[in-house]
Protein backbone atom coordinates (compact mmCIF):
# COMPACT_ATOMS: atom_id res chain seq x y z
CA UNK A 1 0.00 0.00 0.00
CA UNK A 2 1.51 3.08 -1.10
CA UNK A 3 2.01 5.86 1.86
CA UNK A 4 0.81 8.95 2.68
CA UNK A 5 3.53 11.24 1.19
CA UNK A 6 2.40 14.16 3.98
CA UNK A 7 2.63 11.07 7.03
CA UNK A 8 6.27 10.14 5.32
CA UNK A 9 7.11 14.00 6.12
CA UNK A 10 6.00 13.79 9.91
CA UNK A 11 7.81 10.61 10.46
CA UNK A 12 11.34 12.31 9.06
CA UNK A 13 10.47 15.29 11.22
CA UNK A 14 9.50 13.00 14.11
CA UNK A 15 13.00 10.40 14.30
CA UNK A 16 15.14 13.51 13.00
CA UNK A 17 14.55 15.93 15.68
CA UNK A 18 14.49 12.47 18.52
CA UNK A 19 17.93 11.82 16.97
CA UNK A 20 18.95 15.37 17.47
CA UNK A 21 17.31 15.25 21.29
CA UNK A 22 19.15 12.13 21.77
CA UNK A 23 22.77 13.95 20.97
CA UNK A 24 21.84 16.47 22.92
CA UNK A 25 20.29 15.40 25.99
CA UNK A 26 21.29 11.88 26.57
CA UNK A 27 25.04 10.91 25.26
CA UNK A 28 26.20 14.47 24.37
CA UNK A 29 29.97 13.25 24.65
CA UNK A 30 30.01 10.09 22.26
CA UNK A 31 30.29 11.36 19.06
CA UNK A 32 28.63 7.88 17.85
CA UNK A 33 25.02 9.45 19.19
CA UNK A 34 24.14 11.22 16.09
CA UNK A 35 24.19 8.09 14.39
CA UNK A 36 21.76 6.70 17.07
CA UNK A 37 19.78 9.30 15.90
CA UNK A 38 19.96 7.95 12.20
CA UNK A 39 19.27 4.37 13.28
CA UNK A 40 16.07 5.08 15.50
CA UNK A 41 14.94 6.78 12.33
CA UNK A 42 15.98 4.11 10.01
CA UNK A 43 14.60 1.53 12.70
CA UNK A 44 12.18 3.47 14.94
CA UNK A 45 11.66 -0.01 17.34
CA UNK A 46 15.54 1.35 18.53
CA UNK A 47 13.69 4.34 20.02
CA UNK A 48 11.91 2.21 22.62
CA UNK A 49 15.17 1.73 24.09
CA UNK A 50 16.30 5.41 24.29
CA UNK A 51 15.08 6.57 27.58
CA UNK A 52 16.09 9.69 30.00
CA UNK A 53 16.79 9.65 33.58
CA UNK A 54 15.04 6.07 33.03
CA UNK A 55 12.01 7.71 31.77
CA UNK A 56 10.79 6.92 27.75
CA UNK A 57 11.68 9.93 25.78
CA UNK A 58 9.22 12.37 24.67
CA UNK A 59 9.75 13.33 21.09
CA UNK A 60 6.55 14.83 20.77
CA UNK A 61 7.37 17.43 23.13
CA UNK A 62 10.90 18.14 21.51
CA UNK A 63 9.31 17.86 18.18
CA UNK A 64 6.89 20.96 19.42
CA UNK A 65 9.80 22.88 20.93
CA UNK A 66 11.93 22.29 17.93
CA UNK A 67 8.92 23.77 15.93
CA UNK A 68 9.01 26.57 17.93
CA UNK A 69 12.73 28.01 17.56
CA UNK A 70 12.01 27.02 13.86
CA UNK A 71 9.32 29.72 13.43
CA UNK A 72 10.89 32.10 15.93
CA UNK A 73 13.68 32.08 13.29
CA UNK A 74 11.71 32.42 10.33
CA UNK A 75 9.89 35.20 12.07
CA UNK A 76 13.34 36.89 12.77
CA UNK A 77 14.42 36.19 9.45
CA UNK A 78 11.35 37.47 7.82
CA UNK A 79 11.64 41.05 10.01
CA UNK A 80 15.44 40.92 8.97
CA UNK A 81 14.08 40.33 5.02
CA UNK A 82 11.47 43.29 5.16
CA UNK A 83 13.86 45.52 6.78
CA UNK A 84 16.32 45.11 3.83
CA UNK A 85 13.90 45.51 1.79
CA UNK A 86 12.54 48.72 2.93
CA UNK A 87 16.39 50.17 3.09
CA UNK A 88 17.48 49.09 -0.20
CA UNK A 89 14.00 50.56 -1.83
CA UNK A 90 14.53 53.67 0.06
CA UNK A 91 18.35 53.92 -0.81
CA UNK A 92 17.75 52.98 -4.76
CA UNK A 93 14.80 55.49 -4.69
CA UNK A 94 17.22 58.12 -3.28
CA UNK A 95 20.07 56.94 -5.56
CA UNK A 96 17.36 57.32 -9.10
CA UNK A 97 15.90 60.53 -7.97
CA UNK A 98 19.09 62.13 -7.27
CA UNK A 99 21.31 64.04 -10.04
CA UNK A 100 24.87 62.60 -9.93
CA UNK A 101 27.50 63.32 -12.72
CA UNK A 102 30.94 62.20 -12.44
CA UNK A 103 32.78 65.77 -13.69
CA UNK A 104 36.02 65.26 -15.04
CA UNK A 105 37.25 69.33 -15.59
CA UNK A 106 38.64 70.98 -12.62
CA UNK A 107 36.99 74.10 -11.79
CA UNK A 108 38.72 77.36 -10.40
CA UNK A 109 39.37 76.84 -6.40
CA UNK A 110 38.96 79.78 -4.46
CA UNK A 111 42.16 80.99 -2.66
CA UNK A 112 40.46 82.02 0.19
CA UNK A 113 39.29 78.08 0.75
CA UNK A 114 41.22 74.62 2.07
CA UNK A 115 43.53 73.78 -1.34
CA UNK A 116 44.99 70.61 -0.73
CA UNK A 117 48.95 70.27 -2.13
CA UNK A 118 47.79 68.18 -5.21
CA UNK A 119 50.33 67.05 -7.68
CA UNK A 120 49.58 65.70 -11.29
CA UNK A 121 48.92 61.66 -10.24
CA UNK A 122 45.24 62.73 -8.80
CA UNK A 123 44.73 64.87 -12.07
CA UNK A 124 42.73 62.39 -13.87
CA UNK A 125 40.36 61.21 -10.50
CA UNK A 126 36.57 62.88 -11.63
CA UNK A 127 34.89 64.43 -9.19
CA UNK A 128 31.59 62.98 -7.74
CA UNK A 129 29.22 66.09 -8.16
CA UNK A 130 25.45 65.25 -6.37
CA UNK A 131 22.42 68.00 -7.11
CA UNK A 132 21.03 68.29 -3.42
CA UNK A 133 17.92 70.07 -4.52
CA UNK A 134 15.52 67.32 -4.15
CA UNK A 135 17.23 65.09 -1.47
CA UNK A 136 17.30 68.41 1.00
CA UNK A 137 13.14 68.61 0.37
CA UNK A 138 13.18 64.98 1.30
CA UNK A 139 15.55 65.69 4.75
CA UNK A 140 16.94 68.91 5.80
CA UNK A 141 19.47 67.14 7.68
CA UNK A 142 20.94 66.36 4.10
CA UNK A 143 24.89 67.28 4.28
CA UNK A 144 26.47 65.16 1.45
CA UNK A 145 27.12 61.93 -0.27
CA UNK A 146 29.69 59.32 -0.24
CA UNK A 147 31.14 56.65 -2.85
CA UNK A 148 33.44 54.16 -2.08
CA UNK A 149 34.88 52.56 -4.79
CA UNK A 150 34.28 48.45 -5.66
CA UNK A 151 31.98 48.51 -2.49
CA UNK A 152 27.98 49.05 -2.11
CA UNK A 153 28.65 52.15 -0.33
CA UNK A 154 26.88 54.91 -2.14
CA UNK A 155 24.72 57.07 0.33
CA UNK A 156 23.36 60.48 1.09
CA UNK A 157 24.80 61.46 3.84
CA UNK A 158 22.58 63.09 6.85
CA UNK A 159 23.53 64.83 10.35
CA UNK A 160 21.44 65.22 13.48
CA UNK A 161 22.43 67.08 16.63
CA UNK A 162 23.57 63.96 18.39
CA UNK A 163 25.50 60.80 17.12
CA UNK A 164 22.50 58.99 18.47
CA UNK A 165 19.42 59.42 16.24
CA UNK A 166 20.30 58.07 12.75
CA UNK A 167 21.27 54.98 14.47
CA UNK A 168 18.03 54.12 14.81
CA UNK A 169 15.99 55.95 12.21
CA UNK A 170 16.62 56.10 8.35
CA UNK A 171 16.79 58.81 5.63
CA UNK A 172 13.06 59.14 5.36
CA UNK A 173 13.54 59.58 9.63
CA UNK A 174 11.31 56.25 9.81
CA UNK A 175 12.55 54.02 12.61
CA UNK A 176 15.01 51.35 10.96
CA UNK A 177 17.53 48.91 13.04
CA UNK A 178 19.32 49.24 9.80
CA UNK A 179 19.68 53.58 10.64
CA UNK A 180 21.68 55.54 7.93
CA UNK A 181 24.74 56.86 6.79
CA UNK A 182 25.20 59.78 9.04
CA UNK A 183 27.75 62.75 9.50
CA UNK A 184 29.38 63.40 13.28
CA UNK A 185 27.19 66.28 14.79
CA UNK A 186 30.86 67.87 15.44
CA UNK A 187 31.56 67.74 11.63
CA UNK A 188 31.70 70.79 9.64
CA UNK A 189 31.34 69.07 5.43
CA UNK A 190 30.95 72.87 4.34
CA UNK A 191 34.63 73.68 5.34
CA UNK A 192 35.59 70.24 7.06
CA UNK A 193 37.97 70.23 9.95
CA UNK A 194 41.07 68.31 10.89
CA UNK A 195 39.19 65.05 11.39
CA UNK A 196 35.53 64.63 9.43
CA UNK A 197 34.13 61.33 10.55
CA UNK A 198 31.13 59.29 9.02
CA UNK A 199 29.52 56.77 10.70
CA UNK A 200 26.95 53.60 9.78
CA UNK A 201 26.02 50.58 10.75
CA UNK A 202 27.22 46.71 9.17
CA UNK A 203 24.24 44.89 9.20
CA UNK A 204 23.59 41.78 8.18
CA UNK A 205 21.84 42.49 5.29
CA UNK A 206 24.87 43.71 3.67
CA UNK A 207 23.57 47.67 3.88
CA UNK A 208 25.21 51.24 4.92
CA UNK A 209 28.55 50.56 5.23
CA UNK A 210 28.74 46.73 6.09
CA UNK A 211 30.61 46.32 2.77
CA UNK A 212 33.41 48.32 4.45
CA UNK A 213 34.59 44.95 5.47
CA UNK A 214 35.75 44.39 2.09
CA UNK A 215 38.54 47.29 2.13
CA UNK A 216 40.37 44.33 4.98
CA UNK A 217 40.85 42.16 2.07
CA UNK A 218 44.30 42.27 0.25
CA UNK A 219 42.81 41.96 -3.04
CA UNK A 220 40.97 44.98 -2.50
CA UNK A 221 43.33 47.34 -0.82
CA UNK A 222 46.41 46.15 -3.49
CA UNK A 223 44.03 47.53 -6.45
CA UNK A 224 44.91 51.45 -6.72
CA UNK A 225 41.36 52.33 -7.87
CA UNK A 226 40.04 51.43 -4.87
CA UNK A 227 42.62 53.82 -2.99
CA UNK A 228 39.80 57.19 -3.51
CA UNK A 229 36.82 58.38 -1.83
CA UNK A 230 34.53 60.67 -3.29
CA UNK A 231 32.41 63.19 -1.58
CA UNK A 232 30.26 65.71 -2.57
CA UNK A 233 28.01 68.06 -0.16
CA UNK A 234 26.08 71.45 -1.28
CA UNK A 235 29.43 73.27 -1.04
CA UNK A 236 32.18 71.12 -2.78
CA UNK A 237 33.18 68.31 -4.49
CA UNK A 238 35.55 66.33 -2.93
CA UNK A 239 38.24 63.65 -3.41
CA UNK A 240 39.80 61.46 -0.57
CA UNK A 241 43.11 59.22 -0.77
CA UNK A 242 43.08 56.53 1.45
CA UNK A 243 45.73 55.90 3.92
CA UNK A 244 45.21 53.80 6.41
CA UNK A 245 42.44 51.01 6.98
CA UNK A 246 42.38 48.63 9.71
CA UNK A 247 39.84 46.85 12.96
CA UNK A 248 40.52 48.06 16.55
CA UNK A 249 38.41 47.90 19.54
CA UNK A 250 36.16 50.41 20.53
CA UNK A 251 37.61 53.75 21.42
CA UNK A 252 37.91 57.13 21.28
CA UNK A 253 41.18 58.10 20.04
CA UNK A 254 40.57 57.91 16.71
CA UNK A 255 37.20 59.96 16.53
CA UNK A 256 39.39 63.12 17.84
CA UNK A 257 38.58 66.49 16.25
CA UNK A 258 40.12 69.18 17.87
CA UNK A 259 44.39 69.30 18.98
CA UNK A 260 45.49 71.60 21.23
CA UNK A 261 49.19 71.63 19.35
CA UNK A 262 50.94 70.64 16.43
CA UNK A 263 52.75 67.99 18.12
CA UNK A 264 49.78 66.40 19.37
CA UNK A 265 48.27 66.31 15.70
CA UNK A 266 50.84 65.31 14.55
CA UNK A 267 51.51 62.19 16.86
CA UNK A 268 47.79 61.45 16.09
CA UNK A 269 48.50 60.86 12.42
CA UNK A 270 51.52 58.87 12.54
CA UNK A 271 49.49 56.91 15.24
CA UNK A 272 46.67 56.06 12.22
CA UNK A 273 49.25 55.22 9.62
CA UNK A 274 51.40 53.03 11.75
CA UNK A 275 47.84 51.18 12.56
CA UNK A 276 47.10 50.88 8.69
CA UNK A 277 46.96 46.61 7.40
CA UNK A 278 48.41 48.00 4.17
CA UNK A 279 51.29 50.86 3.33
CA UNK A 280 49.10 52.94 1.53
CA UNK A 281 52.57 55.05 0.47
CA UNK A 282 50.56 57.99 1.56
CA UNK A 283 52.17 61.09 3.18
CA UNK A 284 49.70 63.15 6.13
CA UNK A 285 50.47 66.01 7.83
CA UNK A 286 48.90 68.34 10.06
CA UNK A 287 48.04 70.79 7.27
CA UNK A 288 45.65 67.84 5.24
CA UNK A 289 42.15 67.34 5.71
CA UNK A 290 41.07 63.82 6.92
CA UNK A 291 38.03 61.78 6.43
CA UNK A 292 37.34 59.22 8.98
CA UNK A 293 34.93 56.48 8.00
CA UNK A 294 33.92 54.04 11.20
CA UNK A 295 31.31 50.76 11.55
CA UNK A 296 31.42 47.69 13.15
CA UNK A 297 33.19 44.51 12.54
CA UNK A 298 30.68 41.50 11.26
CA UNK A 299 30.83 40.29 14.70
CA UNK A 300 30.17 43.55 16.63
CA UNK A 301 33.30 43.28 18.93
CA UNK A 302 35.67 45.65 16.86
CA UNK A 303 35.48 48.94 14.48
CA UNK A 304 36.47 48.89 11.02
CA UNK A 305 38.23 52.14 10.58
CA UNK A 306 39.33 53.50 7.31
CA UNK A 307 41.30 57.21 7.34
CA UNK A 308 41.91 59.43 3.88
CA UNK A 309 43.24 63.08 3.19
CA UNK A 310 41.52 65.46 1.15
CA UNK A 311 43.54 65.23 -2.00
CA UNK A 312 41.10 67.21 -4.70
CA UNK A 313 38.35 70.19 -3.80
CA UNK A 314 36.65 72.05 -6.09
CA UNK A 315 33.60 74.94 -4.79
CA UNK A 316 30.21 74.95 -5.69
Amino acid sequence: MKKNPFKILLDICYWFFLGIYTIIAIIPRIPKSFIVGLMTFLDPKKANDLKYKGKPVIPKVILSLSLSVYFICVFISSKWYVQKLKTDYLANDIIESTKILEKEEKEVISTEEYTPNENDEYENISFLSVDFDELLQKNSDTVGWIKVNNTKVNYSIVQAEDNEYYLKYDFNKKRNSSGWVFADFRDNLQYFGNNSIIYAHNTLTKTMFSTLTWCLKKSWHENTENHFIKLSTPYTNTVWKIFSIYTIKPELYYLTTYFENEDEHLKFLNTLTKRSIYNFETEVNTEDRILTLSTCTDDGTKRVVIHAKMVKVEYR
